[in-house]
């Protein structure tokens, strides 16, 4: 079982390069910002739903029918020599038992302790997002979103339908900043950033993946800037 999970996550990694590296010649110097963003997206999701795929071929084989000698003589009585009988000692003679060093318990051991690591970080920065939101002052939007100040947002940025902003941008007004923001809650950014931290949580040890993380939260704020130049 423990080399069958091995083997999958293994596949997985190789499936992540592949695409990553013919996504990088082919299309991430384009502006296609939105088809960038789908293609990332699809091709991490199908990295892991591939190697679970199992194609089974059906193919007829023709078998010649055997001519009657060859019947014949399948059919002929086998001479057995007699042998003699031998008798053996009961546990006379016991084989050595040798322990060898379970590898790969150790390697499944060593990543499941990276998993947890990584969805324990995603997890603390959710609930501090959570709480942040708790203490600050909320301003609500007609649209369902909202904007919470809060002292501690250095710098203005968004988590679900929230934009966090300290009490110096809010009163500045930017709009530019505001509408950079709100760009990201309108494209569900967030979601790709859960999606992304959870594979990224079970690839930890593929740098394609933290490679491909990052691009994607950089096509990320391409987007939101469109969504400025637009406005």
């Amino acid at each position: 079982m423990i080399t069958l999970f091995l083997t999958y996550e293994l596949k997985v990694a190789v499936l992540i390069a592949t695409f990553y590296i013919f996504w990088r010649l082919l299309t991430a110097k384009e502006t296609w910002h939105r088809l960038n963003r789908i293609v990332l997206l699809s091709t991490a999701v199908a990295s892991f739903v591939l190697p679970l795929c199992v194609i089974t071929i059906h193919q007829t084989v023709e078998v010649d029918p055997l001519p009657m000698e060859a019947i014949d003589e399948t059919m002929l009585p086998e001479t057995t020599a007699m042998q003699p009988e031998v008798a053996f000692s009961p546990s006379t003679v016991t084989p050595k038992q040798e322990q060898h060093f379970d590898w790969q318990l150790l390697l499944a051991v060593i990543y499941i302790i990276g998993v947890a690591v990584v969805l324990s970080k995603m997890l603390l920065s959710v609930w501090r997002l959570h709480k942040m939101a708790l203490e600050s002052e909320i301003h609500p939007l007609s649209d369902g979103r909202q904007i919470a100040i809060n002292e501690e947002a250095k710098t203005p940025f968004s988590w679900l339908k929230t934009v966090f902003l300290n009490h110096k941008d809010y009163e500045e007004g930017t709009t530019a900043l505001l509408t950079h923001e709100l760009g990201h809650i309108r494209l569900h950014h967030s979601a790709d950033v859960l999606l992304v931290e959870l594979l990224t949580a079970l690839q930890w040890f593929n740098p394609t993946m933290w490679m491909l993380r990052a691009d994607l939260r950089t096509i990320h704020e391409y987007e939101a800037d469109q969504q400025v130049l637009s406005h």
